[in-house]
């Protein structure tokens, strides 16, 4: 069984459920497409916010790192993250994009993408 998880913006909480991520994992589709049925949606994180709120770059930030750490820690193979990732300009956020380094660091395989809008 392969363990994944989903990352995604801390500010998409205001207007996102989740629901998108969540149903095209659970149906299989767009970019969770290929994997078993045993696959394991076995964590759900959010970064640690923008510059504005949060001073702390992610590699300095103790969240972060626990949550890095614990990923690990259960065998999270492969991180997807979402769409919530980019800007209006469709560039990614910075933060976003450290977060992955950290975990590709780790091993674990970064996805960028989960549903289609």
């Amino acid at each position: 069984m392969e363990k994944i998880g989903i990352l995604t913006c801390i500010h998409a909480n205001n207007v996102c459920t989740g629901a998108g991520c969540l149903k095209a994992f659970n149906h299989r589709k767009d970019f969770f497409k290929g994997y078993a049925a045993d696959t394991e949606l076995a964590a759900f994180m959010t970064c640690n916010g923008c510059r504005e709120d949060n001073p702390e770059e992610p590699e300095e930030d103790a969240g972060i790192r626990e949550k890095i750490d614990r990923l690990s820690e259960e065998n999270i193979l492969r991180m997807h993250v979402g769409v919530c990732r980019l800007d209006d300009n469709g560039q990614e956020c910075s933060r976003i994009a450290e977060i992955c380094s950290m975990l590709e660091s780790r091993g674990i395989t970064v996805i960028r993408g989960t549903h289609r809008e």
